[in-house]
Parts: structure tokens; sequence; C-alpha cells
């Protein structure tokens, strides 16, 4: 059996993209923006790879499951996100202004990472059988 990798991670790295461009998150002055997005990036592939907070498929869970998941997941990337700031402060990586920005980045990047699964085409062991 062929191991594929998992889109989520590859989701979570378009997510963190898109919740860079919210104001209140910033790359440190003098970073490099590649090394501060790689850095946030691997820390919610890490984290998000041992906490694993997303339906198996989807499509056919039920919204009371997505509802679950997407407020644990919201708070999980809210966290990471105040991780991120803290470690940006260490390293060359990007700050977060406080916790309502954070709370608003993991929205983003829940939602994206969400809507991604929506829309990406199921592979073939979870097709429904013809």
């Amino acid at each position: 059996m062929e191991k594929r990798t998992n889109p989520v991670a590859v989701f979570n790295f378009i997510g963190v993209g898109a919740a860079v461009l919210l104001p209140g998150i910033s790359l440190r002055e003098g970073a490099s923006p590649v090394l501060g997005f790689v850095l946030t990036g691997l820390l919610f592939f890490v984290v998000n790879q041992a906490i694993r907070c997303y339906p198996t498929d989807i499509r056919s869970a039920p919204p009371v499951m997505l509802l679950i998941l997407g407020a644990v997941g919201i708070v999980q990337d809210t966290l990471l996100w105040l991780l991120a700031g803290w470690v940006g402060g260490k390293l060359d990586g990007f700050e977060v202004d406080g916790f309502g920005t954070a709370l608003l980045g993991g929205l983003v990047v829940r939602t994206v990472v969400l809507v991604l699964m929506a829309l990406s085409p199921r592979r073939a062991e979870e097709a429904e059988p013809a």
C-alpha cells in the first residue's frame, strides 16, 4: 500500500500564509520572511500532527462533530499563534500583538483548513464503493 502525504499539513501552511496577512501578525524587524513563515508553518505542522482534531472525512461528518472539532481547533490554533509569537520573540519569526489577534489568526487558519479539506478531491480509499 502506497503512503501519501497528508494534505492537512499543506493546508496548514496555506492557512498560516493567509493569517499572516492579518493586522497584528507581523514579521520581526530584520527577520527573514521565509524563515519566519517556515518556522511558524513547522510549528503548526508538528502540533497538528501530534494533536489531530480534524474529521477523517469532512463531507460525511455530522454537523455537531464539525462544530466541536472546529471549536477545539480554533482554541488549538489560537494557542499556537500565541506560542508562535513567543518563539518569534526568541528567534527571527512573527510577532503576535495579543490574544485577540491570535484568536483571529486561529479562526483564519482553521477555516482555511476546513474549507480546503471540503474542496479537495477524495482519495481512492475514501471514495464510496461503486
